[in-house]
């Protein structure tokens, strides 16, 4: 009998979707085929099921991109007004939508913005750490910085915030994907291949998806590397879902 396989491939135009046949194999797969290009973002979500897309998009379905671009201004308009006299650093940024939407992002604001991170192993936490029982798979997406900076400019943007007002996108090696329309990100690629059908044909996004039966592993794996809540939020709430999520892990 032939040895079984570490991973199983499937290709799609621009969209290479990996399934992992044990967590353990995660870090084999991240050193053989993206630890020297520098060019991908990683996001990890709780289900293979949700799109790649924000919260914003869920409150906004089935409405065309000019009414979805107006009700988004209304929306930060209106964050503008609600958070006067609630810190005193919103004045340095208050003229800025992408550094307000990068606040009101971690403080649970439907926002245009999706979290990424330069690291594959803060994507897989996040993707992990809250129980899921509707997948049977949770998902970890690498994302091409070029493929967005070069043909999905008129989609989505990359943005790094510069301020030093948000300590948490600090230890979570965060930057965020800015929404321009209503689609998402799969759904922009793939059409930008049917659009563009001479365009390489390198890998812009990929789907790696690891059995939600590894959760205890994984996290337990990625609490050695002092990757957890404690360590990525710097604050009361980091420290709480620290303590809760070492009880759960442990009496597992």
């Amino acid at each position: 009998m032939g040895r079984k396989p570490k991973w199983e491939i499937e290709s799609s135009t621009g969209i290479k979707t990996v399934t992992l046949s044990s967590w353990k194999y995660f870090h084999d797969f991240i050193q053989e085929e993206l630890l020297d290009n520098k060019n991908y973002v990683f996001r990890g979500q709780r289900s293979e099921n949700w799109k790649l897309e924000p919260s914003l998009h869920r409150l906004f379905k089935n409405t065309t991109i000019e009414k979805y671009k107006k009700q988004t201004t209304q929306h930060l308009d209106n964050f503008k007004y609600s958070i006067r006299g609630r810190a005193t650093f919103i004045r340095d940024i208050i003229n800025d939508d992408n550094e307000l939407w990068a606040i009101g992002q971690h403080n649970f604001l439907a926002t245009p913005l999706l979290d990424f991170s330069f690291s594959p192993y803060v994507a897989a936490y996040f993707a992990f750490y809250e129980q899921e029982k509707e997948t049977d798979y949770r998902i970890v997406y690498a994302l091409s910085q070029s493929h967005v900076k070069k043909e999905l400019v008129d989609k989505v943007e990359m943005y790094r915030p510069l301020s030093g007002h948000n300590p948490r996108l600090l230890n979570q090696s965060g930057l965020f994907v800015n929404f321009k329309n209503n689609d998402d990100i799969e759904t922009s690629i793939k059409n930008y291949f049917e659009e563009n059908t001479t365009a390489k044909k390198y890998v812009k996004l990929y789907r790696i998806r690891i059995a939600n039966k590894e959760r205890n592993t994984c996290l337990k794996a990625l609490n050695k590397m002092n990757i957890n809540h404690y360590s990525l939020f710097p604050d009361l709430f980091g420290a709480s879902i620290f303590c809760n999520t070492s009880l759960e892990i442990e009496n597992y």
